[in-house]
C-alpha cells in the first residue's frame, strides 16, 4: 500500500496543531485569573481592627471595652461638610446611656475605656457612596 503525504498537508496539520496548543495554553492562563492584590492596610474597609475603627453612615461597629465599661456600639449618625467638616457619632454602651458626640478632624471620643481620635472624615455628595469616619485608638 502506498501512502501519499503531501508536504502542504503536513504543513497545514502542523500549523493547526500549533494554533490549538496556543489556544489551550491561553485558556489555561485565563482560567487561573489574576492573583488577589495584597491589602495596603491591615484594617478592614468597614468595622474594627484593634486600634482602628471605620464607620460608614448607617452601619454601626462595636469596640471592646474594659471589664468595667463593656463593649460600646458606635455609629456615624450625621455629618456636616464645609471648611471644617464635622461628624456626629452616637455611642451606645452595653450598660449605659446613649450619647452623641460632634467631632472634627483630630478631636477625641471616649468609648469603651479608651480614647479614639478622628483621623479621617470622608464626605461625598453622591448617595452611592455614604459618608465615613475613621477613628484611631490613642496609646495609653
Amino acid at each position: 500500500m502506498t501512502v501519499f503525504a503531501s508536504p502542504r498537508r503536513a504543513r497545514r496539520m502542523l500549523i493547526a496543531a500549533t494554533a490549538v496548543l496556543g489556544l489551550l495554553i491561553g485558556a489555561g492562563a485565563c482560567a487561573q485569573g489574576e492573583p488577589e492584590p495584597a491589602p495596603s492596610s491591615s484594617a478592614p474597609v468597614l468595622g474594627t481592627d484593634n486600634d482602628r475603627v471605620q464607620l460608614m453612615e448607617g452601619a454601626p461597629a462595636s469596640v471592646e471595652g474594659t471589664a468595667k465599661t463593656g463593649p460600646v456600639e458606635l455609629q456615624l449618625s450625621g455629618y456636616r461638610d464645609g471648611s471644617e467638616p464635622t461628624v456626629v457619632i452616637t455611642a451606645r454602651p452595653e450598660n449605659g446611656e446613649t450619647t452623641e458626640h460632634t467631632l472634627t478632624l483630630g478631636e477625641h471620643l471616649e468609648a469603651g475605656g479608651a480614647s479614639w481620635r478622628v483621623s479621617e472624615i470622608g464626605i461625598s455628595e453622591s448617595e452611592a457612596q455614604p459618608a465615613s469616619v475613621t477613628l484611631m485608638r490613642e496609646a495609653e
